[in-house]
Order: C-alpha cells, then structure tokens, then sequence
C-alpha cells in the first residue's frame, strides 16, 4: 500500500469500474441475442460493481478531507465572506 492511501482507492475503483464495463458490455451482447434474463444478470453486477467503485472513492475523499483539509486551508485560505441575510417575500 502506498503511504497515501486514496492512490490505492483509486485505483481499486478504477479497477471495479473496468469490471462493470465488462459486465455491461455482456449484458448488451446477451440482449441483443433475446436472452433477456442473462442480460439483467449481468447489468445488476453491473450495478454492483459501480457502487463499489463509488463506495471506494467516497471513502478517499473522506480520507483526503480528514488528512488535508488543515494544510490545504492552511496554504490556500478562503476569503472569508460574509453570508447575505435572506430577505423574506411580502415582509
């Protein structure tokens, strides 16, 4: 593993990304045969494999955001503005 640990999420995702297309790419093939039941088989892994994808770089953001966020602030500050009080219709 690598000493940040979102390349390796990354990557993984990536990884899990390839798989869906692979899956869909069947799914395709096996609908335009008629074999509807194979194709749903493979769309839905195909799901599966994309929600893996976006769990794993959900999970590297949070890690990014609890590693960086103080030193990115830190070396790139945002102006701070002040927040415009909403005005309420008819009052």
């Amino acid at each position: 593993m690598t000493q940040d640990l979102s390349q390796d999420q990354y990557t993984r995702a990536a990884d899990e990304l390839e798989r869906a297309v692979r899956h869909y790419r069947e799914a395709a093939t096996h609908s335009a045969r008629g074999e509807h039941v194979q194709a749903a088989h493979h769309a839905h892994i195909a799901r599966g494999h994309f929600l893996n994808a976006q769990g794993m770089a959900h999970d590297a953001a949070r890690w990014h955001a609890d590693q960086f966020s103080d030193t990115v602030m830190a070396e790139h500050p945002v102006a701070e503005h002040p927040v415009a009080e909403r005005s309420v219709a008819g009052v």
